[in-house]
């Protein structure tokens, strides 16, 4: 079955690349790809490739300057239906799968994985169910627990104190997703299961009117109870957790990659400051990273101890007991230690110093300081965090002092907001950023 991309608006309109065979098609303003848009400046020399092997087709981001969306939504990987707006660039490109009169008759596709089902007539009725999947997605479906038939899971991802996670598909948009799973009642404690209605709670305030949340921040898409368990609906984000991002690095992270870290990180916390919330987990396990190290892409994750400063009602009222502290103690605030329950804005700030301490040098900004010893609180109480050009020489003299403020020990002393640290970030983007 061909597969059509066509350029519907941008300075190479008309123009369309027919695959016919199974193979990579590389598309950009290069004028060595197959699919070369040379016109198009806001493209990226090679900015996003096709993977075709039928029924399959996929599209990669290859780490563009702007980003590649299908159908709204930006993407790092995702596999492509008959129909499918895909924008890059200043074009936008429609997908279609060239089935002839006969096939359309005969088969219907799956909206799982975009095969072919033959069509069964039944007194001249076409079945045509959204939802109907071909034998190999539908026995796929029977490996995994029970969610809304719109949903099809396709792998465990993830399980801890906090439940089950899995990424899937939203079968009626074609868009993937993530469903995290535990029960109201919850084997993992009333406080498991406290943060995760809680998490529940603030995704859906931080949406936005248009029903987005902040680009930085992982949006939250649908909540539904089957058998006695919830399950949250969130965007599925193809990339790592910032340790393991970080791993996967050849070389120490630049200073103008921490910077861009940074900030998008701190627009995100200014955006759930406005909104009443402060985040209180705020650490490098919680921050997922995209793309390549030059141009790196954030979105802040686990809202599951975040605390509104108006909270007057509902099981929020008692959710921080007297004497908790919260959060991972590497990366806690001197407010996380001193009460808890009363931490706001400038606690973020502060671990978000921390975080980014932490990426740049694989280290805590005390010295020796263990998270598993019984001093730790003292230290991070009394003790003077270390400069950052200690372990990171190659980094400027106002990096470090922006570290140092934000790590401060009384609140009044750090940025006057996420904002204000961001913006003294700024400086140290790379001049391309």
């Amino acid at each position: 079955m061909p597969v059509v991309f066509r350029v519907t608006s941008g300075p190479h309109l008309g123009q369309e690349y027919v695959i016919d065979h199974p193979g990579t098609l590389l598309v950009g303003r290069s004028s060595r790809v197959q699919f070369s848009m040379t016109r198009d400046l806001l493209l990226s020399r090679e900015h996003f490739q096709i993977d075709y092997a039928p029924p399959h087709c996929h599209l990669i981001d290859l780490g563009s300057t702007n980003g590649t969306k299908v159908n709204g939504l930006r993407v790092e990987r995702v596999m492509l239906r008959d129909g499918d707006v895909i924008s890059a660039g200043d074009s936008e490109f429609i997908v279609h799968f060239a089935e002839d009169s006969e096939e359309r008759r005969a088969f219907s596709t799956c909206p799982g994985c975009g095969g072919r089902i033959p069509i069964e007539l039944n007194s001249q009725i076409v079945d045509r169910d959204p939802f109907k999947l071909c034998d190999a997605c539908e026995a796929s479906r029977k490996k995994f627990p029970r969610t809304n038939p719109d949903y099809l899971i396709e792998e465990w991802i993830g399980g801890g104190g906090m439940g089950e996670v899995y990424r899937g598909r939203q079968l009626s948009r074609g868009r993937p997703i993530a469903i995290k799973m535990i029960s109201p009642v919850s084997p993992l404690g009333d406080k498991a299961a406290a943060c995760f209605r809680r998490e529940i709670e603030v995704l859906r305030d931080l949406l936005m009117p248009s029903g987005e949340s902040h680009p930085s921040i992982v949006n939250f898409y649908d909540i539904h109870e089957i058998g006695g368990q919830f399950h949250l609906v969130m965007e599925y984000v193809d990339g790592k957790n910032a340790l393991e991002w970080l791993r996967a690095l050849d070389q120490p992270l630049p200073i103008s990659s921490a910077a861009q870290i940074g900030r998008h990180l701190l627009s995100a916390l200014e955006y759930a400051h406005s909104k009443g919330y402060v985040h209180r987990d705020v650490k490098p396990s919680n921050l997922i990273i995209m793309g390549p190290v030059h141009r790196p892409r954030v979105k802040l994750t686990d809202f599951g101890l975040a605390k509104s400063f108006a909270e007057t009602e509902g099981f929020t009222t008692t959710f921080t007991r007297e004497g908790d502290v919260g959060g991972s103690i590497g990366f806690i605030s001197p407010d996380h230690i001193r009460q808890f329950s009363e931490v706001r804005e400038p606690a973020d700030i502060y671990c978000a110093a921390v975080t980014l301490f932490f990426l740049m040098t694989g280290r805590y900004p005390y010295l020796g300081f263990d998270p598993g010893k019984a001093d730790s609180y003292q230290i991070i109480l009394q003790n003077p965090p270390v400069p950052l050009r200690a372990f990171r020489p190659d980094a400027p003299e106002g990096f470090e002092r922006v570290l140092l403020k934000a790590m401060q020990k009384q609140p009044k002393e750090r940025h006057k907001s996420a904002l204000a640290m961001a913006e003294a970030l700024r400086p140290f983007l790379a001049s391309s950023t």
